[in-house]
């Protein structure tokens, strides 16, 4: 009897610890959806799609009224591995404001960053947990951009 009680428990517990993975959300849509999914969905937010840049491991997708906001959706067979996002500036008090409002909206989201590079001209804010990981970085050098590369993978696996 307490065999079979065990056993009963021991599988209730397994069935429960082996959920489906969770994803990282990206917009508020999940990178567990196909890649065309999530074009397709950025499209209608009002993207547009570079076919000129695309190819079978990467879709481009540009802001086409501002010009200064790029999207890159990295696949491997239709599943999504990163999502970078890129904005670019024309002088460097814009991309420190927005970096640093990224970073304050990551933190709430993700807890605190680990910071390697902190200085004023190059600054790096690493966000991960058990869904994936959240790169943040400023360069404000030749041409300031900030970048974010949202990822699928994660240490924590």
């Amino acid at each position: 009897m307490k065999k079979t009680l065990f056993a009963l428990v021991a599988f209730c517990l397994l069935c429960a610890c082996s959920g489906e993975r969770e994803y990282i959300n990206y917009r508020g849509l999940s990178m567990g959806m196909s890649a065309k999914a999530m074009a397709d969905s950025l499209q209608a937010q009002g993207l547009a799609l570079d076919t000129a840049h695309s190819n079978e491991t990467s879709l481009v997708l540009a802001d086409t009224l501002t010009c200064n906001f790029v999207v890159t959706i990295f696949q491997n067979n239709d599943t999504i591995t990163d999502i970078l996002e890129q904005y670019s500036a024309t002088y460097n008090d814009s991309t420190t404001h927005l970096w640093q409002s990224l970073r304050d909206e990551f933190e709430k989201e993700y807890g605190w960053p680990n910071m390697p590079k902190h200085g004023d001209l190059h600054k790096e804010a690493f966000f991960e947990n058990k869904k994936g990981t959240v790169i943040l970085t400023l360069l404000n050098t030749y041409s300031p951009t900030v970048s974010v590369r949202y990822s699928t993978a994660t240490t924590q696996d």
